[in-house]
């Protein structure tokens, strides 16, 4: 198996490690600035752990590489928190499917920051991807729910895509477990401040629920994720993980009872359609290669 099939397999895993996410913003009874603040140094510790058992040393090549990954760490940590707050004030489908305009802004975003060109076929992907997001805004109002939800996922989206995209330009030779390390150790100290400021004190059940998240759902998927950056482009990796809202949707209304509108269904729909035409193209090229 070639590296590029390789991690388009270890993508649709994470990916489906991913979906499953939405279900702690509606399980865990804290806020989703709290929720942040747990998960991340949950996982750094997770991570530092890993990295210093494999690869015997933490420390970045270049002085630069730091700042770098201070930046990355900031859009990661502000992703983290728009996108739950999404998820909290829409629900499950609507925050995670309306994340999921973020390959239509990395289809434009990367070929600019890499001086590439644009393949008019990822630009079709993206817009079905746009026209997804369309249907689940039921009215342009923002004192509906769902539409404050679409706005916050739609903004975690930009900050997603912009992240994946400088993840892999900056980083394409470094292994994913240690420039994730440090951006999940720089969301966890730029946030601590905040436990200064919280009322909310968790319970033993969110205590287990937020080891889980952190560890498995954040440090071991964002890795993975990390990973694939490294074999794949950027925009392939994001259309392809658009499959995360499907599978979301699933876990909520099979654990949740959480029954999405018609609407939402349809632009789910569609979504997922743009994100099998964008795997299909990735593993026929990666056949070729």
């Amino acid at each position: 198996m070639t590296s590029r099939r390789s991690a388009l397999v270890t993508l649709h895993i994470t990916v489906l490690l991913m979906g499953a996410t939405g279900l702690f913003s509606q399980l865990i009874q804290l806020p989703a600035w709290d929720i942040t603040l747990y998960r991340t140094w949950i996982a750094v510790f997770g991570l530092f752990g890993w990295v210093i058992w494999r690869e015997k040393t933490v420390l970045m090549a270049a002085r630069r590489d730091y700042g770098r990954l201070i930046l990355l760490g900031v859009l990661l940590g502000v992703h983290w928190i728009t996108f739950f707050h999404a998820m909290q004030v829409a629900g499950i489908a609507i925050g995670m499917i309306s994340l999921y305009s973020y390959p239509v802004i990395t289809v434009f975003l990367e070929p600019w920051i890499k001086r590439t060109r644009i393949d008019w076929q990822d630009v079709v992907s993206g817009l079905l991807v746009l026209v997804g997001i369309y249907l689940l805004v039921p009215e342009f109002n923002l004192s509906n729910s769902a539409t404050q939800g679409v706005f916050w996922g739609v903004l975690s989206a930009f900050l997603f895509a912009l992240r994946n995209v400088l993840q892999g330009h900056w980083f394409s030779g470094v292994s994913a477990a240690r420039t994730m390390s440090y951006q999940v150790l720089v969301v966890a100290v730029c946030m601590t401040p905040l436990l200064f400021f919280t009322t909310y004190e968790p319970s033993p059940n969110d205590v287990l629920l937020l080891l889980a998240l952190g560890i498995g759902f954040t440090a071991v998927s964002h890795t993975l994720f990390a990973h694939t950056l490294r074999y794949l482009k950027a925009k392939t990796a994001s259309l392809v993980a658009c499959l995360q809202p499907v599978y979301g949707t699933l876990y909520g209304v099979l654990l949740l009872a959480a029954i999405p509108a018609l609407s939402t269904v349809v632009g789910g729909v569609i979504i997922v359609s743009a994100a099998i035409y964008e795997s299909v193209r990735e593993h026929r090229a990666a056949g070729k290669g």
